[in-house]
């Protein structure tokens, strides 16, 4: 099977780096919860994670089915809401944003991505994500 490995260093304080292939991110906590406020927490990369893996995906699919994609057209703001003890999300929404004229084009391919979204599929049985789309009118 398939396998995905990053890896993760201590560096210092309260930052962990992080590798995935060539490139970095740095992980750390903010500083009201003790941290050094370098870098993202663990939740909100995940929740990093959930909109850059359906937005990609969909930019996949809407470029091999030839749109070109030339300006940026579709934004996310993905929420996820904390519940304690232990402390986790419980429901994430991810708010997609894309023009409205484009409804009729973009609505397969945001459904597909939804499917195709490797994270997504990965956490939607333990957490309830639900995707929002909001169209609007450009200009």
């Amino acid at each position: 099977m398939p396998e995905i490995i990053v890896s993760l260093q201590h560096i210092g304080g309260t930052v962990t780096e992080g590798q995935a292939r060539s490139h970095s991110v740095v992980i750390d906590r903010p500083a009201d919860k003790g941290g050094d406020d370098k870098g993202p927490m663990g939740g909100e990369l995940l929740l990093l994670a959930l909109g850059g893996c359906f937005l990609s995906t969909f930019l996949g699919f809407a470029r091999g089915e030839g749109h070109p994609l030339e300006e940026e057209l579709v934004s996310l703001e993905v929420t996820g809401v904390l519940t304690p003890a232990p402390t986790r999300f419980t429901e994430v929404t991810v708010q997609v944003t894309a023009p409205a004229e484009l409804e009729g084009e973009f609505s397969k391919q945001f459904l597909k991505a939804e499917r195709g979204c490797i994270v997504h599929n990965s956490i939607k049985d333990a957490i309830q994500v639900v995707f929002e789309y909001r169209w609007v009118s450009r200009g």
